[in-house]
């Protein structure tokens, strides 16, 4: 079963990658998703590799890098979140995951000059093959909200579990620092991100050692023009000026906050984390999940928020090669969340 590897075009391979990311990867690959992820990103197109059976002459497998922009010690840097990766049943072995993922580092090539990934246990076998070793850790952040059904189990009552569930949900949600009253304005955006987030974001490139492109071109479509997510962005504003804000998945079953971006005040970031939540348990969450990178900088503003440590997952960053010594501090300067990934 030889397996041939070479790059994908966007218009002649769209049905097939869109039926192969239905059958393996996702029930929302559709034309709307392909066109939004692939081909509207404001940084530049995605680029695909295909994996052909080159006996059967049929499509088995595929991966992808998105575009992406970080400014590192105040420079531009682009590069390349990598995703979309997956193999038919029967194809599954190391040689062509190898082949497939080896095609998509090859393309870190000038301009780009890094690229991140946010593997699987088992797709971390294939980098170790590969010679690359896990760079930092996402961890799963987790805060409940309602415990209904918990004390329906201890209670064996429903009439029981609701009449104890309505004080301790309570309790639950007021647990938790929210910050300062007044120290600050939240608001829901109604409509588009204006040029205040890319002013924003320009202020926050000039203190941070490392910071990903946030303007408001990119936010628009990353998390407004998502066709299959459910995505509401909260602001923090302070005499009219922008100082944060915080991007929700609004969905009761899976709720989330999926990026949060401010200036370093505790006060302001710890009332975004507040009205999220608080956004979330009014539509019915039970509880509220936060990702991030373990060295996080905000991460005991998440503790003091109420939410816990779960499950973590690796994160692999990877730089052009003239740039290795640079690879651990790009990687262990930066403000990771669930945000960064597209797919």
């Amino acid at each position: 079963m030889p397996i041939q590897i070479y790059p994908a075009s966007l218009e002649s391979h769209e049905g097939d990658l869109i039926k192969l990311f239905r059958r393996h990867l996702t029930k929302d690959s559709d034309e709307k998703r392909f066109d939004w992820l692939y081909r509207k990103n404001p940084l530049g197109l995605a680029q695909a590799w295909i994996a052909t059976d080159t006996d059967k002459g049929t499509i088995v497998g595929a991966a992808s890098g998105f575009p992406r922009k970080f400014y590192y010690r105040g420079k531009e840097k682009l590069g390349w979140v990598l995703g979309d990766f997956c193999l038919a049943e029967g194809y599954r072995s190391m040689g062509p995951a190898l082949q497939l993922q080896r095609a998509c580092l090859q393309a870190l090539v000038p301009p780009y000059e890094f690229c991140y990934d946010f593997p699987s246990r088992s797709m971390m076998a294939i980098y170790k093959r590969m010679g690359i070793q896990q760079t930092g850790t996402l961890m799963r952040w987790a805060k409940p909200l309602r415990i209904d059904e918990k004390l329906e189990v201890i209670f064996r009552s429903r009439g029981a579990a609701k009449a104890f569930g309505i004080v301790l949900n309570k309790l639950l949600a007021a647990r938790g620092w929210k910050g300062k009253k007044g120290s600050c304005q939240i608001d829901l955006v109604q409509g588009p991100c204006g040029e205040e987030f890319t002013a924003l974001d320009q202020s926050l490139r000039r203190e941070r050692v490392i910071c990903a492109d946030r303007t408001a071109s990119y936010l628009n479509w990353r998390y407004l023009e998502c066709p299959s997510k459910n995505h509401e962005i909260l602001v923090a504003r302070r005499d009219g000026d922008l100082l944060g804000y915080v991007v929700l998945k609004n969905d009761p079953e899976d709720a989330r906050i999926v990026d949060l971006v401010s200036l370093e005040e505790p006060g302001v970031i710890a009332r975004l984390i507040a009205r999220a939540v608080d956004k979330l348990r009014l539509s019915g969450a039970k509880s509220v999940s936060l990702v991030a990178g373990q060295g996080h900088r905000w991460s005991q503003l998440f503790e003091r928020a109420g939410f816990r440590r779960r499950e973590s997952s690796p994160v692999i960053f990877s730089v052009r090669e003239e740039q290795k010594a640079e690879e651990a501090t790009f990687y262990s300067g930066s403000y990771f969340m669930e945000g960064d990934r597209d797919s």
